[in-house]
């Protein structure tokens, strides 16, 4: 017996035919009733996974300092974060911003999840209810022109995404069909791809490619130009496992980066636990990069999560924190898996992007490497 978000698909794949990869991820992931993150506890150790301001709150505690910085530079800074998970990362964030005494007066939430909305909601009133008239949850187009930080932590992953397939000397796009039962379905797009490789690959690797699947995702555009409208002075943080386009497609990486997370556990099979189960895809950074470069912003920064949080100042953090020595070798755990690069440290990247603004960053001072984007 199908699900109702199966139910959704199969009708409309039988109105309107195939449907591209992204336009099925999109459903399972967002519908607003029945998509995954809309049906089901998603974060934490009763969810599917454990992000890095769940997994310790100095992480929040190290962005802070940034913005902590931007305040001598600017007048009135806010802050705005695009999909706050849990709300883990708000709390911490605020937390460290009222203790330092520089609380910014809004901090906005983009969240397109009404459950999402709602545990965030739950867990700033019962973590921080001093602070929470600060927070103010707004759709992507009701925010304009601020001054300030935006945070995009483990955003760009879950963005719909479309897979390709080298075959031949042609390439194909993957499209997902109902015929008694799910299956994929490649149809030859050799045409519409070849301008998309051209234009977007910047260091020409596909093209001379053989039996190769990989991910191109046309959604970086629509949200750097949604930043853009945003942003009018100021900084962005994109943190995020991926890589750059070098990187990302290497000869032996010739089925993606496409992975599948249900109860903590990974597979590859988008058909499975349909509305059940994350899809997400490792984040081409160079890509990325290159949809804010047409727009005139300007990459300031790309290094790993490590060097990130430790150019923030995260070990300071720690120093400054009191805690008894149990709570010490806990935290002491924690930040190792936020910096150590078998654990989240080089897997996660971080993207900084600025606009109007020539200051120099703390989270960029050292170990920058955007010449390799």
């Amino acid at each position: 017996m199908k699900s109702e978000i199966e139910l959704i698909i199969s009708d409309r794949i039988s109105k309107v035919g195939i449907m591209s990869f992204a336009e099925y991820m999109e459903l399972v992931l967002f519908h607003d009733e029945y998509g995954y993150y809309n049906n089901r506890e998603v974060f934490g150790r009763n969810g599917d996974f454990i992000t890095s301001p769940i997994t310790s709150n100095l992480y929040g505690a190290s962005i802070s300092n940034e913005f902590i910085k931007l305040r001598d530079s600017m007048t009135d800074p806010v802050i705005l974060e695009v999909g706050a998970g849990d709300g883990s990362l708000v709390i911490s964030i605020l937390e460290h911003l009222s203790m330092k005494k520089a609380l910014p007066e809004t901090y906005y939430i983009i969240e397109t999840s009404k459950k999402l909305i709602d545990l965030q909601s739950e867990n700033i009133n019962k973590k921080i209810p001093e602070l929470k008239n600060i927070v103010r949850w707004e759709s992507d187009d009701e925010v304009v022109k601020i001054n300030g930080l935006i945070i995009c932590n483990e955003l760009f992953d879950v963005l719909p995404t479309e897979r390709f397939k080298i075959d031949n000397g042609k390439i194909f796009q993957l499209f997902v069909d109902y015929q008694d039962k799910f299956k994929l379905h490649w149809k030859n797009q050799t045409d519409r791809f070849t301008d998309i490789f051209k234009n977007l690959n910047i260091h020409n690797i596909l093209l001379k490619y053989e039996k190769y699947e990989s991910e191109v995702n046309l959604n970086y555009k629509l949200w750097a130009d949604k930043i853009n409208n945003i942003l009018d002075k100021g900084v962005v943080f994109i943190v995020d496992y991926g890589y750059n386009a070098r990187e990302y497609f290497l000869p032996d990486r010739d089925t993606g980066t496409l992975v599948c997370i249900h109860n903590h556990s990974a597979n590859f099979n988008p058909l499975e636990n349909i509305g059940m189960q994350d899809i997400s895809t490792f984040v081409n950074f160079s890509h990325l990069a290159s949809a804010f470069r047409d727009l005139k912003l300007d990459v300031s920064g790309y290094l790993e999560q490590s060097k990130f949080l430790i150019n923030l100042g995260i070990l300071d953090v720690f120093e400054e924190k009191s805690f008894n020595a149990e709570d010490k070798l806990i935290e002491m755990n924690k930040i190792k898996n936020l910096i150590l690069s078998n654990a989240m440290g080089d897997v996660f990247k971080a993207l900084v992007i600025t606009k109007n603004y020539a200051n120099s960053l703390l989270a960029t001072r050292e170990y920058n490497r955007k010449e390799i984007l």
